[in-house]
């Protein structure tokens, strides 16, 4: 979905001159934060099959019909694009882009997205991300705000001759991009600068804290504890790091580090080095506490077991 809605764009408008109409990408040192901790996909666009011809491009701009939630309107839907003048960390992610020549993939993608919805180049611009970049749009104070609400759903059912060009639009937290002197040796994404040239990185979480809206685990208290944790670990000759994710709202600790055979892909078997760990942490905690793994979810009654430590990715810088 995401290959053929940049196919559209690109195809859309690849034979007209980029020309008028269209901001410069912004250069802002931040990058889309990441909730997950899979290993990123990795498109080919270095191949697009634009199809067409000029003639067919120079027709459908002239009769291009653009419609959206607001209405038709020949220039573009109706969005707020800005609810807070703060330095932006919150924007609708239009599309990404990643592998070799996603950032001119990315500035190609956002100059023709300007002149097919001129009214919306202001607002759009391309940001880094970790391992590509990202055509963004607006800036908003935060998850539960209602114009993002509103304008991603504006962009979701924006359609031209009846195809919808932002199928996909979704918020999105942009965190700023860490200088690499401010990365403490004890920070997880220190493993990165550690280690450049290792794309897949592996680590062990043994614990992790949150407040999960109980008011007891606010911020300052979550991200001291976690390094408080680590501080008594590594006093002990323990490899232990701690990272703090802002989208999650999570402090996590981990121990170790591993590349791709930290488990056999085929048996599931964790490698000897994970495994020493795992002896000396049984268990995986949370906000102190060990996680329990019942044997019955629809009855405790039963009891259940203490959860393993889990293998995570290293995130990116």
């Amino acid at each position: 979905m995401q290959r053929n809605q940049h196919r559209f764009l690109f195809g859309f408008l690849a034979a007209v001159v980029l020309v008028g109409g269209c901001q410069g990408p912004t250069s802002v040192d931040s990058s889309a934060s990441r909730a997950s901790t899979d290993v990123p996909a990795e498109d080919d666009l270095s191949n697009l099959d634009l199809g067409g011809d000029w003639s067919d491009f120079e027709q459908q701009l002239a009769t291009r019909n653009v419609s959206g939630a607001s209405g038709s309107d020949s220039r573009g839907p109706v969005l707020s694009g800005e609810t807070t003048a703060s330095e932006p960390r919150f924007s609708i992610v239009l599309s990404t882009f990643a592998g070799d020549g996603h950032f001119a993939q990315a500035t190609q993608y956002h100059q023709q997205a300007c002149i097919l919805l001129p009214d919306m180049a202001n607002s759009m611009r391309v940001h880094p991300s970790s391992g590509g970049s990202v055509v963004v749009y607006g800036s908003y104070s935060g998850w539960k705000d209602p114009a993002a609400r509103e304008d991603v759903k504006t962009l979701q059912q924006l359609t031209i001759n009846d195809r919808q060009v932002f199928p996909q639009a979704m918020l999105s937290e942009l965190n700023p991009l860490r200088a690499h002197d401010s990365i403490a040796e004890e920070e997880l994404l220190s493993l990165r600068l550690r280690y450049p040239d290792i794309r897949v990185l592996y680590t062990l979480e043994i614990a992790m804290w949150g407040d999960f809206e109980s008011g007891q685990w606010p911020e300052r208290k979550r991200k001291a504890e976690a390094e408080r944790y680590v501080r008594g670990l590594r006093q002990r000759g323990i490899p232990a790091f701690y990272h703090h994710d802002a989208s999650r709202e999570m402090s996590i600790v981990t121990v170790g580090v591993f590349d791709h055979r930290a488990v056999d892909g085929q048996t599931g078997l964790k490698s000897p080095q994970v495994e020493r760990f795992l002896m000396d942490f049984p268990e995986r905690r949370v906000n102190g506490e060990p996680v329990i793994d019942l044997y019955d979810p629809n009855d405790p009654g039963k009891g259940g077991r203490p959860q393993q430590p889990r293998i995570v990715e290293v995130p990116q810088l």
